[in-house]
């Protein structure tokens, strides 16, 4: 199976770019914001994000553990008819965002 991924390819100088930008950032550090939004990018869905960062579910499971013994928030996992409801709401909220109120 080939690389799973969401968003269109990154070239290798964006790549690199990026890199530079984390520099004297902790590994730890890097790969545990990379863990929490990819959490997050799939609404906590953890077969998902385990495959995106190329890991076992194990594996995320098990950082999942240490971080929130951190006492970090982690994206729970939410249904389709919560991801469907929340993004009506958010529609509904941008579209009264751009309307004048009195």
């Amino acid at each position: 199976m080939g690389r799973l991924s969401l968003h269109a390819p990154i070239s290798s100088s964006s790549r690199r770019r990026l890199a530079r930008w984390l520099v004297g950032s902790p590994i730890s550090v890097v790969e545990r914001d990379l863990v929490l939004e990819t959490l997050a990018h799939t609404h906590g869905n953890r077969t998902v994000s385990a495959r995106l960062l190329g890991v076992s579910v194990r594996t995320l499971r098990n950082k999942i553990t240490e971080y929130s013994a951190e006492g970090l928030d982690i994206p729970r996992h939410e249904s389709r008819d919560e991801i469907s409801r929340a993004e009506t709401i958010v529609r509904g909220f941008v579209h009264d965002e751009g309307k004048q109120h009195c």
